[in-house]
């Protein structure tokens, strides 16, 4: 294999008289270069500029240590002659504040409370209030069936009669509860019966009982005023 033969370097005078042609060379092309590129932009001098972030953008730090949303409170309470009831986060607390901390240890959950006997024997055997005295629990709606889901307890100032008139009567139903009971079940010798319409109007969606497991599609999430009878 034969090797090309090394190229002598370039003498001091041939590299004197390149490099006088190259500067003139740049120095011909030097101010076409600046016209085409225009006028150089001003750089400013200090420090680095942060652009603001844009309108209505929360920081990421915000973002990532939102706080978590308030604890549900599905559990209500609302007395008869009242139109606004008080709701908490267990049915036990629903109890308590319905009847003055008269009763302190009812279920924790409202469906346990409407399978308890023992629970619906204190009931039974809770004195009539006084004028200055707590309500009786009369009985406690539900949103879903087999006395699951959120709840409403109703109260009033004593037990119910034997007779099949109405004891207490609520035309209307508090905000969150108008059409959205899917069963029930009473208490203090009560049996309850529900209304499409309030004031009682619309027509009886049930017979007067004391309990129901499920209401039936006719009358689910359609009751707006209830009897205590």
């Amino acid at each position: 294999m034969r090797l090309a033969a090394p190229v002598p370097p370039p003498s001091p005078r041939s590299r004197s008289r390149l490099g006088r042609r190259a500067l003139a060379v740049l120095a011909a092309a030097a101010p076409l270069v600046l016209a085409l590129a225009g006028p150089a932009a001003a750089v400013p001098v200090g420090p680095t500029a942060v652009p603001a972030p844009a309108s209505g953008a929360a920081p990421e730090s915000a973002t990532a240590a939102a706080p978590p949303p308030a604890t549900a409170a599905p559990h209500c309470a609302l007395v008869a002659g009242s139109t606004a009831a008080r709701c908490f986060s267990t049915y036990r607390a629903a109890v308590a504040y319905g009847t003055g901390g008269r009763v302190t240890d009812a279920p924790v959950s409202a469906r346990a409370a409407a399978l308890d006997p023992a629970f619906a024997r204190t009931m039974a055997a809770l004195p009539a209030a006084t004028p200055k005295a707590a309500s009786v629990l009369l009985g406690t709606e539900y949103a879903n069936a087999n006395f699951g889901g959120a709840s409403l307890s109703l109260f009033g100032a004593g037990r119910c009669d034997n007779s099949s008139d109405a004891d207490f009567r609520f035309a209307s139903l508090p905000a969150g509860w108008n059409d959205r009971i899917t069963s029930f079940r009473s208490f203090s010798n009560c049996a309850q019966q529900l209304f499409r319409n309030t004031n009682f109007g619309g027509g009886s969606l049930t017979i007067i009982i004391t309990s129901l497991a499920n209401v039936g599609a006719a009358a689910n999430d359609q009751a707006s005023s209830l009897t205590f009878n």
